[in-house]
């Protein structure tokens, strides 16, 4: 069987699968790496602020394990749908609004939230496929693997 995408060619579905998995097992790889990292941190380096940015190491660890819930737009985006009223300001203004909230945050408690919400994108990740898409014979996932 093969899925016809519009304006490219067919797309054998096992083919998106495997793809649809590499992603998460890189997503996990990159959160498995990040927790190392994090773990080997002394708690002075983990209160370190980082130069040009402000925010305190453990404080960007923390903001890193908050967006993979952020999936959810790359599957707005791979369903056709666009994402409006994103802009450079409200992202920095997000930004800051989490390093303020989370300024005293625990290496337990953000590499707790890394475990989980990294767990859960890949999940997402690995439950795209045809069937989830808007419209006739569509991947979702195809136009986040380009």
């Amino acid at each position: 069987m093969t899925i016809v995408l519009s304006g490219e060619s067919a797309v054998n579905p096992e083919r998106l699968f495997q793809r649809a998995h590499v992603l998460a097992a890189r997503l996990e790889d990159g959160a498995r790496a990040l927790a190392e990292f994090a773990n080997g941190l002394t708690d002075a380096e983990w209160q370190t602020r980082i130069p040009k940015d402000g925010r305190k190491v453990g404080v960007v660890v923390h903001h890193v394990a908050s967006v993979y819930p952020e999936i959810q737009l790359a599957q707005t985006l791979a369903g056709g749908q666009p994402v409006t009223g994103v802009t450079w300001d409200a992202v920095h203004a997000m930004n800051a609004g989490h390093s303020k909230e989370n300024d005293a945050v625990t290496k337990e408690a953000a590499l707790d939230l890394l475990r989980s919400n990294s767990a859960a994108a890949a999940a997402a990740i690995r439950a795209l496929s045809d069937d989830d898409s808007p419209g006739p014979r569509r991947c979702r996932c195809t136009p986040m693997l380009r």
